[in-house]
């Protein structure tokens, strides 16, 4: 049985967020601290934290296999492409996705294009790549990233944005079953295991890999 939020107990989740990869914790924790002043809906992004996008996006292996990512100039345009479509993203978090608006979609779909266009040198970003872009650039509102021990998870395959958008409606609906029945939040648990974060960075650390783990290195 694969463990969703379908099957797992708020004891459970608590364990698995105590239990997520440290290191990782640590990556988001200087991501946060570097972009603490940054809106990354207004198009003036900082070499410093285009610099720490790189650092961070290259430590998750977002890129591998696409030639590595691009020189912080050139991420630093493309983080400035992004504000348009992050406007009208606005508070929207993981949970919207159970019944995403046109205006949100339509959102994703152009900040998709913007990532998966200009975070590679040699070829277009994988939905690996992307997601992980969003959940940084969202501060952990819109999650989990995309790769493969997240997708184990999952009973969609995701290949583009159209399955990304439909795996985020499969785990917000999963996430509001599992909120309900144990009448709490994952932002909640989150904070009772000290390491608060928003919704989408929460089922990062649920699905993602535990401190023990070594299943794969490019998991954040």
């Amino acid at each position: 049985m694969k463990e969703t939020l379908r099957s797992l107990t708020a004891p459970e989740v608590l364990e698995r967020i105590k239990r997520f990869n440290g290191r990782y914790v640590k990556d988001w924790n200087c991501w946060l601290h570097v972009s603490r002043d940054c809106d990354f809906r207004v198009a003036s992004i900082s070499i410093p934290v285009a610099k720490e996008f790189k650092r961070i996006m290259g430590k998750w292996q977002a890129c591998r296999k696409r030639g590595g990512l691009c020189c912080p100039i050139e991420l630093q345009s493309t983080l400035n492409a992004a504000a348009e479509p992050l406007k009208s993203v606005g508070s929207f978090d993981l949970r919207s996705f159970q019944a995403p608006s046109e205006v949100l979609t339509n959102a994703i779909y152009n900040l998709w294009r913007i990532f998966e266009e200009g975070l590679c040198l040699k070829r277009m970003a994988s939905e690996v790549g992307v997601s992980k872009a969003i959940l940084l650039v969202t501060k952990g509102r819109i999650g989990p990233a995309i790769d493969s021990n997240v997708q184990s998870h999952l009973d969609t395959c995701v290949i583009g944005c159209t399955t990304y958008i439909k795996a985020l409606g499969e785990i917000a609906s999963e996430l509001a079953n599992f909120e309900a029945r144990e009448g709490t939040t994952l932002e909640v648990l989150a904070e009772q295991a000290r390491r608060p974060a928003d919704v989408g960075r929460v089922v990062d650390m649920v699905l993602g890999p535990r401190g023990c783990e070594q299943r794969e290195i490019s998991t954040r």
